[in-house]
């Protein structure tokens, strides 16, 4: 073989590969838009007797700050796609459309927003759009604390919350100072940061309604804000938690989250909240009722109501320090009214009996 023809032959096959591997390795234009928030698809679940809403809102909690604007970088979040070679800006929408549904309420307005990520630096822009001009109403960055979340200040947008959060993460609870408003909420992964954009469309007013920060969980777990593990427990299709720090317990499931606060649960009882599914035509509930027992809780008894009927109860447990949580399932009739649960009673940590009643 001459020289020519060996050159001429390696030159064709390095075209080739790199023709071949070129989409791969192609950044992303500047101004280009990568995608637009995601449909957040939820599952429609009744709430008996327990004053709470079955969606992503949390009821007038304690005020939280949100991560500053201060940090430098990200580090990427484990178990999230991330790549660690991305350079360059990418710029993500997140449009509140017809099929993301609002929840207790019309929010509103329904602007575009948008966040442009500076992934060699870690700085964020964060952008409305205002009579079909995006202008920039604050900035921030990406946040350094694994499974840590950001956002602007509510105070930059009147019914808009913007920021971003692990790209783990599948669902989230919002939590609000003041009034719990009427609220939407969509998502968009950030290509090459290992975070997703958020956006939040609702219906409170300044000074009624603040934003006070959200929980999140990635199927399994359950994280807050700063990206600290909350006490939870996975019950098959479930996950629950207890958000001590932000006055919070609840359930995330199929695209749905339920949460109340602990400083609403009645005296001499304990934190109770429910989720139930009944189908078309049926005259049962599949009801998911979850207990926050005392750390150390042991031998926990269901007993359901007349007529209602215990399935399983599972119990998790934080130790000696940490909360115990019970979930129990029950078949609720339409006749039998509240969670379907009469009473439960435990082994506390010291060996003392109690009991409680929860039926409401």
């Amino acid at each position: 073989m001459s020289t020519d023809t060996f050159e001429d032959e390696l030159r064709s096959l390095l075209r080739h590969t790199a023709d071949a591997e070129a989409p791969a390795y192609l950044d992303v234009d500047t101004e280009t838009v990568l995608t637009s928030g995601r449909r957040v698809v939820r599952r429609r679940r009744a709430a008996a007797g327990l004053g709470v809403v079955a969606s992503t809102l949390a009821f007038g909690l304690l005020g939280f700050s949100a991560l500053g604007d201060g940090v430098d970088g990200a580090e990427p979040v484990p178990g999230s796609p991330t790549s660690t070679s991305a350079t360059g800006t990418v710029t993500v929408d997140l449009q509140r459309t017809a099929e993301v549904a609002p929840e207790g309420g019309t929010p509103a307005g329904r602007p575009t927003l948008r966040v442009k990520a500076d992934r060699t630096s870690g700085r964020l822009e964060y952008l409305v759009d205002r009579d079909g001009t995006f202008v920039r109403v604050g900035q921030g960055a990406l946040p350094t604390a694994p499974r840590g979340a950001t956002w602007l200040p509510t105070q930059a947008l009147d019914g808009l919350v913007v920021g971003v959060l692990p790209a783990a993460a599948t669902d989230l609870a919002l939590v609000w100072a003041g009034d719990a408003p009427g609220a939407t909420h969509t998502t968009a992964p950030i290509p090459g940061t290992g975070y997703q954009a958020f956006a939040i469309w609702h219906t409170g007013t300044t000074p009624n309604t603040s934003f006070a920060g959200l929980d999140w969980t990635d199927g399994t777990a359950v994280y807050d804000s700063a990206g600290a593990e909350l006490a939870s427990g996975k019950f098959g299709d479930l996950v629950a938690f207890v958000d001590d720090e932000q006055n919070v317990f609840g359930l995330f499931g199929d695209g749905t989250s339920t949460t109340k606060r602990l400083s609403d649960t009645a005296a001499g009882s304990m934190p109770v909240i429910m989720q139930g599914v009944r189908p078309d035509g049926a005259t049962t509930m599949a009801a998911s009722v979850l207990v926050v027992l005392p750390a150390g809780a042991e031998d926990v008894i269901v007993t359901p109501q007349p007529g209602a009927t215990v399935v399983s109860t599972e119990v998790t447990g934080g130790g000696t320090t940490g909360r115990t949580l019970v979930l129990a399932r029950l078949d609720v009739p339409d006749s039998v009214a509240g969670t379907g649960v009469q009473r439960v009673a435990w082994t506390e940590a010291d060996g003392a009996k109690a009991a409680t009643e929860v039926g409401f």
